[in-house]
């Protein structure tokens, strides 16, 4: 197998991309992919010289363009076709690579990844489903930023895909689903939830019904379905709510001299919990839809979450994850797809 790594994409590339290329290939060795490192060749050669790399299974490929943050996506082809993002996905396009692997522009790895991949048939719209570590496990939250319009039968397939995946990702069987909502009755919520839970019910195996915000993380519903616009506040609320406690916490021990004593006893379950809830242990989320495997890193990842996002892409195509979302899928395309015609009427 091989993966494209966009080396230049993500805030602390191609530093990050390239240790964690290595820390990647030092545990798994020969067995592993080779990976494809996407970039500036004189800065990626450079890099490259401080790594030992036995199994030859590091190479790299030129790409002399960035993309940046703030670039408007849609503008990406014509401005930047030469950029590491853009020709790492490419690869995948013409069967030099199985699977891309970015830290970089999300909207650009979509974009990028729909006009180059294209769509698995039958899917209306992809979706970003990142994993939730929690202390019972964690939880696929869907969507988390691609889509903030939807309708009922988008929702549909985003609780079938993800379910897909995370049987993959973690091996749980027939995961349990849940519709995010302001209150558990059926009746409850705007249009969007109270039209799709009838077609969750009819259509996705093992829906639990409406949950709310405040019980995501105990282990209610192993995925949880919503509209982008929601999912990724929700995302950010997750993120910036737990940097925060652990930053409350940290000070309040601080300012009570029994508890700075008692500090270093309290060290390791501290450790724990910020292992249990680091994103980088779990790496990339997967663009599901997309007719191949790319994974979106955290724009702020480590080389941890590099060779985690590594790991995950190397999973997602031994376990055959895009055939499987495919067959899952064209099980309920008719129907679907009658909603589907339905709501655009509408």
């Amino acid at each position: 197998m091989k993966i494209a790594l966009d080396a230049m994409g993500g805030d602390h590339a191609p530093h990050s991309t390239v240790q964690g290329a290595f820390e990647y290939i030092k545990e798994f060795g020969s067995d592993s992919a080779e990976i494809l490192l996407l970039g500036h060749q004189d800065r990626l050669d450079r890099l490259i010289k401080e790594y030992n790399d036995p199994f030859k299974k590091v190479s790299i490929i030129h790409a002399p363009q960035v993309v940046d943050t703030d670039e408007i996506p849609s503008k990406i082809f014509k401005t930047k076709p030469d950029s590491s993002l853009v020709k790492a996905v490419e690869l995948v396009k013409i069967g030099e690579a199985d699977a891309v692997v970015s830290s970089g522009n999300t909207g650009a790895l979509m974009v990028s990844s729909l006009f180059l991949l294209g769509k698995i048939k039958g899917i209306r719209r992809p979706t970003l489903a990142p994993f939730i570590p929690t202390k019972t496990g964690g939880f696929i939250l869907c969507d988390a930023g691609a889509n903030t319009d939807v309708k009922p039968h988008n929702l549909v397939q985003f609780a079938i895909m993800a379910q897909a995946y995370i049987e993959h990702l973690e091996g749980w069987k027939n995961p349990s689903v849940a519709l995010l909502n302001i209150g558990s009755e059926e009746t409850k919520g705007n249009e969007l939830t109270r039209s799709t839970f009838p077609l969750m019910k009819s259509h996705v195996s093992n829906f639990i019904g409406n949950i709310e915000a405040r019980y995501v993380l105990n282990g209610k519903a192993d995925v949880v379905v919503t509209d982008g616009f929601t999912g990724n506040i929700l995302l950010k609320t997750i993120e910036g709510a737990l940097s925060h406690m652990m930053d409350w916490f940290h000070e309040s021990i601080k300012s009570h001299p029994i508890c700075r004593l008692s500090a270093p006893l309290m060290a390791p379950a501290i450790k724990d919990l910020k292992k249990s809830m680091d994103y980088e242990e779990h790496g990339a989320t997967p663009l599901l839809g997309v007719n191949g495997i790319a994974m979106k890193c955290h724009g702020s990842s480590t080389f941890r979450g590099i060779k985690s996002s590594l790991i995950a892409a190397k999973k997602a195509f031994d376990e055959n994850l895009i055939t499987d979302i495919a067959y899952r899928i064209s099980e309920h395309l008719d129907i679907i797809e009658n909603h589907s015609n339905n709501d655009d009427e509408n």
